[in-house]
């Protein structure tokens, strides 16, 4: 008899859910564990913040939190600046002292690094809300700095990171980057990619005049990348129709949800989200500024099923398709 062959791969080993979890929500995330069970998720994105890990209760926060994801694959994205340390007293703003990011990434390598898979070092870095790059850094080099030494010291420490996925996508910005050194220390790029969302015109999403496809998006960005594989960290579509002010589009988010899966040829493809957000928060913009914010989940917040959560947990039972630097390669 020979060897026992290997079961093929199917798309929960690349296809996976983005979940933040608020300070201290400890219903919500019991909620979304039960919730991502159901489904067979294997891989799951969400965050440590910084500045929250040091609140009073953070650490405790965190540790339940971690523990609480066990099951899961976890990419573990890292931002917020603790205000206290930060240039401006701003979460989006740089720490004073850059290092201090990397000594906080070793901490939580020391903490859970057996509870993570890989490290997300940030989050969108071009877009102001998350970087506040107008006024405190316009060239980026003070994030570069910050993140290569992160990547260096993770790398020592045995751990694979990826590059914080930038919306929009910047070829001018990934050069910067590289330049600054930066990717030869992380393991994977990330990008953010929400084609079919907003009026065409908006300012938030430059792709939606002359969208392709993934493998054109993809591909193209291959040759700026150093030779590292692409992820995308976030993608999905808000079941919310601007235009008419309603719910709506259901059918539309598992259309897109489907092109992301079986189409796009990234190593990674993270769908973003599980459950709509809280109406009664503030969005990272503001309170219902963008509405669509509300409403990027495959659960609404009272619990009601969209037509794409039957749809995700069959999907992610299929066959993968190989990604591009995976066919590059056979």
């Amino acid at each position: 008899m020979g060897p026992r062959a290997e079961p093929p791969p199917v798309l929960r080993d690349r296809l996976g859910l983005c979940q933040w979890f608020h300070f201290q929500d400890y219903a919500g995330l019991d909620r979304a564990v039960e919730a991502l069970s159901e489904l067979g998720v294997r891989l799951l994105r969400t965050g440590v913040s910084w500045a929250d890990y040091f609140r009073p209760g953070g650490k405790e926060w965190y540790d339940h939190q971690m523990k609480a994801l066990g099951d899961f694959d976890v990419l573990l994205s890292v931002w917020h600046t603790p205000p206290s340390i930060s240039e401006g007293h701003a979460c989006s703003a740089p720490p004073r002292r850059l290092r201090d990011y990397a000594d906080f990434i070793d901490r939580l390598i020391t903490e859970y690094g057996d509870q993570f898979d890989h490290l997300e070092l940030w989050n969108e870095p071009n877009n102001r809300y998350k970087w506040n790059f107008p006024d405190c850094d316009p060239e980026w080099r003070k994030f570069g700095e910050m993140i290569g030494d992160a990547a260096y010291w993770a790398r020592q420490r045995g751990r694979r990171t990826v590059l914080g996925g930038m919306i929009p996508i910047d070829h001018h910005w990934l050069k910067l980057m590289n330049d600054y050194g930066v990717l030869q220390y992380v393991d994977a790029v990330g990008v953010h990619g929400f084609p079919g969302m907003w009026f065409p015109d908006h300012p938030n999403w430059d792709w939606h005049g002359h969208w392709k496809g993934w493998p054109d998006k993809i591909g193209s960005l291959l040759f700026h990348t150093a030779g590292l594989p692409i992820w995308v960290t976030e993608t999905g579509l808000a079941t919310w129709d601007l235009a008419l002010h309603r719910e709506s589009k259901y059918e539309l988010q598992v259309a897109m949800l489907e092109e992301a899966a079986f189409t796009c040829p990234a190593e990674r493809v993270y769908w973003y989200s599980l459950i709509d957000l809280d109406p009664q928060r503030d969005a990272i913009e503001g309170f219902h500024v963008d509405e669509n914010e509300y409403h990027m989940g495959l659960i609404t917040y009272d619990g009601r099923r969209k037509h794409a959560f039957d749809r995700m947990k069959e999907v992610l039972a299929t066959p993968a398709i190989p990604s591009l630097s995976e066919s590059q390669n056979q």
